[in-house]
């Protein structure tokens, strides 16, 4: 093949479709100078000593409701009682048998007790493939921001974040909003 010649701006843009930059003499003057070279005798080789500290490796585990024979993970955030207010409960096991799911079913964990825990821990540990966030922003799992009362899906675990179940308790509106996307999930 010949040589490509032509002045044209049109044609060059077809025939030169890379960034050409005009570096001019910074080539010369960015040219990097070897470092002088030490030679370091034995005296001066004093390494710090590293001992080994085996990493405190406690197994995860977690205290809740239920026996999870489903996988079906539903989280709460009541910061005033062990595991779940009872009027909260009774709420939600209405819930959950509209579902045809009972308390076995289940894995009812309250979040205040650990709070530090991320999605990834509740899922190696309760093997869910649903989890339902009642009054808990995804985002504090390491979950991506959810919308409320919109199903999503990550790393293979169906995700529903909703409104608490105290508010819910309180207004028929966010219990219709929640109970139509809960038939479903």
């Amino acid at each position: 093949m010949g040589k490509l010649i032509t002045h044209n701006a049109n044609a060059l843009r077809f025939l030169m479709t890379e960034d050409i930059y005009d570096l001019g003499d910074a080539l010369d003057s960015a040219t990097p100078q070897p470092a002088p070279i030490t030679i370091l005798t034995n005296e001066d080789r004093k390494l710090p000593l590293v001992e080994d500290i085996p990493a405190e490796m406690k197994p995860l585990s977690f205290d809740y409701l239920g026996e999870n024979n489903r996988y079906f993970l539903v989280i709460v955030d009541d910061k005033t009682h062990p595991s779940l207010n009872s009027t909260h409960k009774e709420m939600l096991m209405k819930i959950m048998a509209a579902k045809k799911l009972e308390l076995r079913d289940l894995a009812i964990l309250n979040f205040a007790k650990y709070p530090n825990s991320t999605f990834s821990d509740l899922k190696d540990f309760f093997s869910c493939n649903r989890i339902t966030l009642f009054g808990i922003d995804p985002q504090r799992l390491g979950l991506p921001a959810i919308g409320a009362n919109q199903p999503a899906r990550h790393e293979d675990v169906k995700v529903l974040a909703t409104f608490g179940l105290e508010e819910m308790s309180s207004n028929t509106d966010k219990k219709r909003e929640f109970w139509n996307v809960m038939k479903d999930f």
